[in-house]
């Protein structure tokens, strides 16, 4: 179990570096050095209880495939509720931020398959 969470958390330092390394060299990006730690503490937070809300469900035996699936769903609407106020300003230059968001998001996305997948064994 600690080895999981510690792997969650080399994921997060390794996603955050690449991810600033990624928008200093391109600046056209234009995404702020604290929107980007940001962005990354928000969705290693989802990440991190996703593993804690499964592992209080396991407890009880029985953790159907619907869990994941509304836990994934239940993130999704999270993301967009964090991503709104950037939508909704009224500067143009929303669109690299939304993408960069969700590149991040199926990166945290795929970590947490691979642990998912790890554990079932």
């Amino acid at each position: 179990m600690f080895k999981k969470y510690f792997f969650l958390f080399l994921s997060f330092s390794f996603f955050f570096l690449i991810d600033f390394f990624i928008c200093s060299y391109y600046p056209s990006i234009s995404i702020e050095n604290t929107e980007i730690f940001i962005i990354n503490l928000f969705l290693f937070c989802l990440t991190l209880g996703f593993f804690i809300v499964i592992k209080v469900l396991q407890k009880r035996k029985k953790t159907p495939i619907f869990t994941y699936l509304s836990l994934s769903f239940l993130k999704m609407i999270l993301s967009l509720f964090f991503l709104y106020p950037k939508i909704t300003e009224e500067s143009h230059n929303f669109l690299p931020y939304i993408l960069h968001f969700f590149f991040f998001y199926f990166a945290y996305l795929s970590v947490e398959i691979f642990l998912l997948k790890k554990d079932s064994r």
